[in-house]
């Protein structure tokens, strides 16, 4: 018998007979070796995201992957998504062989083609205005970040632009009328990434040949599964016509009309064998579950080896170092499953066998919306004033100053009074993050000074306490653990994906901790999926190495059954033995894991409220991780202190903390914030709506057709079980259950096993999910009725779904227009805002007052809410460091010549803006360097100005540590002033006078200046 579909009968072929295919694992994949030219149909895009992994990594011929456009009705309009389908397509069509992986819907969903019009080549002539005239002609549209598809910018001598047939943008930038570099960049972080020779750039107005019939050519068609095709493409066809207009619509038979025209092409119908009746069957055999257990794992491979079998493993976990050298590793791939090929005595295993765990890879561009769209102050914004109180930020405007030109701020205040500023001062303001419109402040009034005045005082005795309280923990002795040994740097090595900034950042600071000699308490916040659990596994190995356990607690059953099986995966083949303990486990192997706990030969131990109880006994704690902390009381984490004294203790939270309350509490409790979310997260399409049943039914019936779960929330437990039956009825063959708090304790963990598990498909629940499990299928989330939930809440809810590549939908409705107009504020703030991050700056009122709640137990007083948060948590930081006795000031910095951003460099002013803020603040050298790569990235040469906004903001940051208090530039000197450190050395021509420094003046001097701090600081460890 065969593994290879080109081995079947060609008469088969020809009369499209029905051969049977074991669909778990790669094996479809496997049997289109030695295919030519093949169209694969698969039901879902899970299923195709899938196999076109898996043909990749066992190098099957060249594969594409021909994906739905998205269900979106703003995206379907403007058609950008076809043209990369087209691209695709074409691409195939004029390939010799290859494989075209897709679905249905993606077949029959209209393409298009575009022409491809202009030649981008590096050291080509050409001109920036000459390329941002034909993208305007050719239909893209102007905008002030390029992030979607068909935008283009301009700035100073570089043009962004995205081009729709390509995953991610590109950045062409000039030198003079020359093309200096073509380069890709992440429309997130709209850094740069790679370089390219030339690029052939597509019009994205429609062709002249866009509707014509395309020549298919010749090619085999591979119909997996069909009747699953058929009921794939049925719902497809449902929700994509209630997206788009009548005259777009698909007809319901257009699937059934497409094989009908390519009958005489050869095909074969696949299924898994026992369903029907075949004509053939390809020989595959199955590679067992070895479920963490390696030692079976190399038995296994042992004995194929013997029996002359080659094998491959496919992990992105192991290193290959506890396998013979025989065994062929693809580390960092990933398979769907593994597979036996009978026939060619080749065996490949991947992670799904070796530690029930199986993602297939993402894409590594990250299509959020831009950082600084997020984070700037924008035209009509509400805005606090530190002096002067509530205005709105109007704009900017240029003023004239002593035959000199200063880009300003324009604030209005109460009774439309207006205040022009320097940028300068653009420190000053804060956002201010209420519901509704303000009551501005006056600027004749006294009443913003004496509102200041009450705060500022009540500050300064809440930083008191608040330093008083965690100063007690600095005072007990604790363990200092060594420096990272091999064990884990092997860990570290084994990790398969890219950490974020986020992540390293947490990683270091915990190391830190443990390496201190007094006890650690960190908490690490960041939403569910964010990397927190990476983190905290390198200390439990970081711990082990230095022969102490670890103890992982989690708040329930079904999460600490996650986090075990996550740690087995990651330990993979190191020597550090896991454990699981909660009553799940069966009581005679419950014994035997308190045992060798006991005995010191359970490394870590994770459970849940469990590992409290009295009978626990370990023979070295040194680490305690303790998961949604605010879930346990103090008395169970005391417990374990007093037993085992110096404990260090690193907690977790999924609570949205800003990163402003975060360095607010620096030096007050040790937080790390994780608010970069992985790459590789789908989009989360958010619609508020009222009430609308059709359009929930359809969101329900998409997921499910593409292999994925839903969460609907229904909060009324009176009648929950009434809408879970309605659900069921309406969605037979899908499983459906309830989970809400008041079942029963183990009737409720089953259940969140099992959608965890994909066996519920469909999960009626009430916000008891709003902190919880990472179930990666689960990407819709309907929510029935929003009158009783909170913004933040609402927020975390819509954050249990968009855990993986592909988009998610987040539907909200309320019941009827008469909900009031808070109800649909909320919504409108949560619709506009993406969930990427987006609990770091949405609706910062209602989630800041209860992350301070609950990471610092303080109380709520009005005066936060009048003063603004984010003003408030700048002044905490003031007092604190001021009380701690570290605070080094910023230099202060006088500016006697304009230093500003020109508008042909940046001519978005709400860029401009942000720019200024980030240049206006204190620099540290690691940060200046940061900045200057990223200005010449993405904004080209530095003009003298930025340059020198760039070199002030250097010596504000760093010149505090060498006794500079003030620097002074003018166009006839710089002056350094303050208390300044012997040691303090300046480039030539410069002189002592009067306690300063002075030396040449203007952008120069300056830059000077900067250039030998920088040789000071940069080599600073």
């Amino acid at each position: 018998m065969t593994s290879r579909l080109s081995d079947v009968d060609s008469r088969l072929w020809a009369r499209g007979a029905s051969v049977g295919i074991p669909l778990e694992g790669a094996g479809l994949a496997c049997s289109l070796r030695g295919c030519e030219k093949v169209l694969v149909l698969v039901p879902t895009r899970q299923e195709a995201l899938a196999l076109d992994s898996d043909l990749k990594v066992l190098e099957v011929g060249e594969s594409r992957l021909l994906e739905e456009p998205p269900l979106d009705s703003e995206k379907l309009r403007n058609g950008d998504s076809f043209l990369r389908r087209g691209h695709t397509l074409s691409g195939w069509l004029n390939a010799e062989s290859g494989m075209l992986v897709t679905t249905p819907g993606a077949l029959v969903t209209p393409f298009r083609f575009g022409k491809a019009g202009l030649t981008l080549a590096a050291g080509a002539r050409l001109g920036r205005d000459a390329l941002a005239s034909w993208l305007a002609e050719n239909g893209y549209r102007r905008a002030e970040l390029v992030w979607q598809p068909g935008e283009f910018a301009v700035r100073g001598g570089i043009v962004d632009f995205f081009d729709p047939s390509e995953k991610a943008p590109l950045r062409v930038e000039f030198f003079d009328e020359d093309v200096e570099s073509i380069r890709f960049f992440q429309p997130r972080s709209q850094r740069s990434f790679q370089n390219l020779p030339h690029f052939i750039v597509r019009s994205v107005n429609r062709s002249e040949d866009e509707e014509r019939e395309r020549a298919w050519g010749s090619y085999g068609t591979l119909l997996v599964q069909p009747r699953r095709l058929e009921d794939s493409f049925a719902a497809f066809c449902e929700l994509y016509n209630a997206l788009v207009e009548e005259k777009q619509r698909l007809a319901p038979d257009a699937f059934e009309r497409f094989l009908l025209d390519t009958g005489r092409l050869p095909r074969l119908r696949v299924s898994p064998p026992g369903e029907g009746v075949h004509q053939d069957t390809l020989d595959f055999g199955v590679v067992p579950y070895f479920r963490g257990d390696l030692r079976a794992a190399r038995a296994y491979v042992d004995s194929h080896l013997q029996a002359g079998f080659k094998i491959h493993i496919a992990s992105r976990n192991l290193t290959g170092d506890s396998f013979p050298e025989q065994v062929f590793f693809h580390r960092g791939s990933s398979l769907s499953g593994g597979v036996v090929v009978k026939d060619r005595n080749e065996i490949w295993i991947s992670d799904a066998e070796l530690f029930g765990i199986n993602e297939v890879a993402e894409e590594e561009i990250n299509h959020g919306m831009p950082l600084d769209l997020e984070a700037s102050l924008k035209k009509d914004q509400w805005v606090i004033h530190e002096k002067y109180g509530v205005c709105q930020l109007v704009g900017t405007s240029v003023e004239n100053f002593g035959g000199q030109n200063y880009e300003t701020i324009v604030l209005r205040f109460a009774d439309n009074e207006r205040l022009i500023i320097p940028t300068a001062e653009l420190f000053r303001l804060t956002p201010w993050n209420g519901n509704g419109v303000p009551e501005l402040d006056s600027l004749k009034s006294k009443r913003w000074r004496s509102a200041w005045k009450k705060a500022e005082a009540q500050i300064e005795a809440e930083a008191q306490g608040l330093l008083n309280l965690y100063a007690q923990r600095e005072l007990a002795d604790g363990r200092a653990f060594g420096r990272d040994g091999d064990l884990l740097k092997r860990f570290e090595e084994s990790f398969p994906y890219k950490e974020t900034v986020d992540q390293l950042r947490a990683i270091r600071d915990v190391k830190h901790d443990m390496e201190r000699r007094w006890p650690m308490d960190r908490l690490i916040v960041g939403d569910v999926g964010y990397g927190k659990t990476e983190v905290v596994l390198r200390a439990a190995i970081k711990a082990v190495e230095n022969g102490a356990q670890a103890a992982i607690i989690a708040p329930t059953t079904v999460l600490a059954l996650q986090h075990y099986r996550t740690c087995v995966a990651r330990v993979g083949e190191l020597p550090i033995r896991v454990e699981l303990l909660s009553r799940m486990i069966p009581k005679k192997k419950q014994k035997e894991i308190l045992d060798e706990t006991a005995n010191g030969r359970v490394d870590i131990l994770i459970g849940t409220h469990r590992l409290f109880q009295d009978d626990i006994r370990f023979k070295d704690l040194g680490l305690l991780i303790i998961d949604e902390e605010h879930r346990f009381g103090v008395k169970h984490k005391e417990r374990l202190k007093v037993a085992h004294p110096g404990l260090d203790v690193l907690s977790l939270s999924a609570t949205p903390i800003p990163r402003s309350l975060s360095m607010a509490l620096r030096g007050i409790r040790d937080i790390s914030v994780i608010a970069t979310s992985p790459r590789g997260r789908g989009e989360v399409f958010t619609v508020t709506s009222r009430w609308n049943p059709g359009l929930a039914h359809d969101a329900i019936l998409r997921e499910l057709m593409r292999g994925g779960q839903v969460y609907y929330l229904h909060n009324h437990i009176d009648d929950i079980e009434q809408i879970a039956a309605r659900l069921a009825n309406r969605f037979p063959g899908h499983r459906t259950a309830v989970a809400h708090g008041q079942m029963g304790e183990r009737e409720l963990e089953k259940t969140m096993n099992e959608f965890y598990d994909g066996r519920i498909e469909i999960l009626v629940c009430t916000t008891i999910i709003e902190s919880g499990l990472d179930v990666p299928r689960a990407n819709t989330l309907i929510v029935d009725d929003v009158r009783r939930l909170g913004l933040a809440q609402m927020h975390q809810i819509r954050g249990r779904i968009g855990r993986r590549s592909e988009n998610a939908y987040a539907l909200f409705f309320y019941e009827s227009e008469e909900s009031g107009g808070q109800t649909r504020e909320r919504l409108e703030a949560l619709g506009a805002v993406g969930s990427q991050n987006g609990g770091y700056q949405l609706a910062q009122r209602d989630l800041e007052i209860r992350g301070a709640g609950e990471i610092l137990g303080t109380e709520q007083h009005g005066f936060k809410e009048r003063i603004g948060y984010t003003l408030y948590l700048k002044k905490l930081k003031e007092y604190v460091d001021q009380l701690r006795g570290i605070e080094i000031k910023p230099a202060l910095v006088d500016l006697a010549m304009p230093l500003v951003i020109p508008v042909d460099y940046v001519p978005q002013a709400e860029l401009r803006i942000g720019l200024y803020r980030r240049l206006l603040s204190p620099l540290s050298a690691r940060e200046y360097e940061e900045m200057q790569a990223e200005l010449l990235d993405r904004y080209g040469s530095l003009p003298e100005q930025v340059q020198g906004l760039l070199d002030a903001a250097l010596v504000r940051g760093e010149g505090g540590a060498l006794g500079i208090e003030k620097l002074r530039v003018s166009k006839a000197f710089v002056a350094l002033e303050g208390p300044l450190r012997e040691d303090l050395f300046l480039p030539p021509r410069w002189i002592a006078k009067s306690g300063a420094r002075l030396g040449p003046g203007g952008v120069n001097g300056l830059h000077a200046a900067a250039g030998e701090l920088m040789k000071k600081f940069v080599s600073r460890p």
